[in-house]
């Protein structure tokens, strides 16, 4: 930029290009200035129209000596617009990838993996304009690739979306560890389904690296076909790399949350889970009294201990699972279920009173009656359940 300026600024400086634009109006108003001090002067017919001609000669001459130096300084001006124009745009694009790093050192700890994917995705869009992004992980097997977290206009359309681990865009980034992309989406078509990507006509897989070896991948959605230019490639490096230790430290913080509010038997969430979500719920009652009902069950398997001594742990572990898997079975969507102590699980009813709780009871007995607990083959046992429940503000007003 500095020898372009240096190259240009003597013959063709800005100041000449104003007064080239204005030379044609400094022009017209000599014409008339001139024609009327003619006229105050008295000057005869002959006179006035020899001023008049002459006047209009310098207009005409001036404004076709101008006109080329103004289009040449629009020319130059543009020229010079777009050169400015381009290096803020590198700074801002440095800053936007800086601002992805911030943003992990001020809400790494303090979000929820969804809600910091979220935040990522949005300054990602930013850098590189998407329709859809998705956080895509192997599952514990390794042999499929999942979609934990997306954002996005359409992005329920890959809910619970799950593809072979060498399979679609997401599966070729994981395996080879390059960006991939692609316009037309044939693979992902086939693999995620094409109804899944039917609105998309482009997309961008960034392999996510730790060492030499990938947890997961991070891709990109387009509704109109993308550049895959080198430009395009090396700018998708950038934004790995920037993502990478962002997605890394938050599946980490996912993990060992869920490991601390779960229970490793069911698969449920534990006691300290349970409390944590029953005080919240609480506080809610609190504010709204009498339009945010709440009771809560405590439930456990009759006569367990016997099961276990009988039977032996193995069978009394599988018991607990098919007892916790049953129970959640005939729960609403907004209750929740924890497995608390040894045998005991405990359920939080949102909004339920007395009657609601109760119809929820009945289920839950009237299941465990139809299904019974395989001990071994052709031979089950019904599961008898001691249920007891307290409503708030009724029975209690603390936890």
């Amino acid at each position: 930029m500095n020898s372009f300026e240096n190259a240009g600024r003597d013959e063709r400086d800005p100041g000449s290009f104003q007064a080239a634009k204005i030379a044609p109006i400094v022009a017209g108003l000599f014409a008339i200035s001139f024609t009327f001090l003619a006229a105050s002067l008295g000057a005869g017919r002959w006179m006035m129209f020899a001023v008049t001609l002459f006047s209009a000669a310098v207009f005409l001459c001036v404004s076709v000596f101008a006109r080329p130096r103004n289009a040449e300084a629009e020319a130059v001006i543009e020229e010079l617009q777009t050169v400015t124009e381009a290096e803020p745009a590198g700074y801002d694009l440095e800053d936007r990838l800086i601002a992805l790093d911030e943003a992990n050192e001020v809400f790494g700890s303090s979000l929820n993996a969804a809600d910091m994917f979220r935040l990522v995705s949005s300054r990602v869009s930013e850098i590189f304009p998407f329709a859809v992004s998705a956080l895509i992980v192997p599952d514990e097997s390794g042999e499929k690739l999942k979609f934990v977290h997306f954002d996005g206009d359409q992005a329920e359309l890959l809910r619970d979306a799950e593809i072979g681990a060498s399979e679609g865009l997401a599966g070729r980034a994981f395996t080879i560890t390059k960006i991939v992309t692609e316009n037309g989406l044939g693979a992902d078509a086939q693999a995620i389904g094409a109804e899944r990507v039917s609105g998309f006509m482009a997309s961008a897989a960034i392999p996510l690296m730790h060492g030499d070896k990938p947890f997961g991948v991070f891709q990109l959605f387009f509704t109109a076909p993308i550049d895959r230019s080198e430009d395009t490639v090396k700018l998708l490096e950038a934004i790995g790399e920037h993502v990478t230790p962002i997605f890394r430290s938050s599946l980490a913080f996912e993990r060992t949350l869920s490991s601390a509010l779960t229970d490793s038997l069911t698969g449920l969430p534990n006691e300290r889970a349970f409390y944590m979500v029953l005080e919240n719920q609480l506080a809610e009652c609190l504010r709204h009294r009498d339009e945010r009902p709440l009771t809560i069950l405590s439930i456990d398997i009759r006569d367990f201990g016997a099961v276990n001594s009988m039977l032996g742990h193995a069978v009394g572990d599988q018991m607990l699972e098919f007892a916790g898997a049953h129970i959640g079975g005939h729960l609403r969507k907004m209750d929740f279920l924890a497995r608390t102590v040894n045998d005991e699980f405990s359920v939080i009813l949102p909004t339920a009173a007395e009657k609601t709780a109760f119809e929820i009871i009945d289920r839950i007995r009237e299941g465990f009656v139809q299904n019974e607990f395989e001990i071994a083959d052709g031979e089950g046992v019904a599961i008898a359940l001691n249920v007891g429940w307290a409503t708030f503000w009724k029975d209690g007003e603390t936890v």
